[in-house]
């Protein structure tokens, strides 16, 4: 039976998924009743987000499962690969929208004719289409607060819908500006106004799924969790390895989405039974949990501290 947790996720994620398909139908009807490429690549990216709902419904149902001996990891990474994969999509739409605006302003200024924009329906895709976009991030932002503030899929949704709604914001209001530069000295470059903003907004968006993709490279890379985290975790595996009597030598920790991996490295200094080293482990793994979410603990016994790099700690 799923977890309250997982069913939070995945309600907010079909509603999501839902309003996205509706978005992306309405983006690219706008965007050809208008004949604006801006409306286009609103579209574009609701699609994306649509597509990306589907997928991120399938993974979160997966992560936290147990191992299996085909993913004898678990399926923690999965969620990695999902945002890593996205905001390449999202980096490969942004960066076509650029260049089809790019070829609008280059056909424009070397004599071609470029069609007139039509208003009308981009004052009502606007308002409807922001107005979906903040209930979206409000419903994703609510979800994400009450699973803990642990899943990377509902904070990625949350950014999305935030950044689709500004998309939408700045697209309609600068495109519905543009009839009243016909008497300044732009009016003669109002007919590429369209392209502008898209390259403008292109320039503005994608330094976050940029943002998104360098995080996640290192996760994919096994770079050491954060400073705090991993400071958290080894301050854990000494204080129960006081306790029982044993001797720490050092721990190592990634992440992996809302998933941590903890290898803590001990010498018993005494003998002892298989089971104890169980109870350590699962005592470790229940104090992380309050800690710094779930996390998934192995016990290396050892009489070596077997470090290749200064007292084990990251860099980060």
């Amino acid at each position: 039976m799923a977890s309250p947790e997982l069913l939070v996720e995945q309600r907010a994620l079909t509603i999501g998924k839902w309003a996205n398909l509706f978005m992306a139908f309405a983006g690219i009807f706008a965007s050809w009743l208008s004949r604006s490429d801006a409306m286009m690549v609103d579209g574009l990216y609701s699609a994306v987000n649509f597509a990306s709902a589907i997928v991120a419904a399938r993974i979160g149902s997966r992560v936290g499962l147990p191992a299996t001996r085909r993913r004898p990891w678990g399926n923690d990474f999965d969620e990695v690969l999902y945002v890593t994969f996205r905001s390449l999509v999202l980096i490969g739409v942004l960066v076509f929208a650029g260049f089809v605006s790019g070829s609008k302003i280059w056909t424009f200024f070397t004599g071609g004719d470029i069609p007139q924009l039509v208003f009308g329906p981009i004052v009502i895709y606007s308002v409807v289409i922001v107005s979906i976009c903040l209930g979206l991030a409000f419903n994703y932002h609510r979800a994400y607060r009450k699973t803990g503030k642990r899943s990377a899929v509902l904070k990625t949704e949350t950014r999305a819908a935030l950044i689709d709604g500004a998309l939408s914001v700045g697209t309609g209001a600068a495109l519905l500006s543009l009839p009243f530069l016909q008497d300044t000295p732009l009016g003669p470059y109002v007919p590429i106004g369209d392209a502008v903003i898209v390259v403008v907004l292109v320039l503005v968006i994608v330094w976050q799924p940029l943002s998104a993709f360098r995080g996640t490279l290192a996760d994919l890379a096994g770079v050491s969790a954060p400073g705090t985290t991993y400071a958290k975790v080894s301050r854990t595996a000494r204080d129960l390895a006081k306790e029982h009597g044993y001797k720490l030598h050092r721990a190592a920790v990634l992440q992996a989405g809302r998933m941590h991996f903890a290898a803590v490295y001990l010498d018993p200094l005494k003998p002892i039974e298989a089971e104890e080293i169980d109870q350590f482990k699962e005592k470790v793994a229940a104090r992380l949990e309050d800690l710094v979410g779930p996390t998934r603990v192995e016990v290396i016994v050892t009489a070596q501290n077997g470090l290749s790099f200064a007292a084990g700690e990251p860099t980060n």
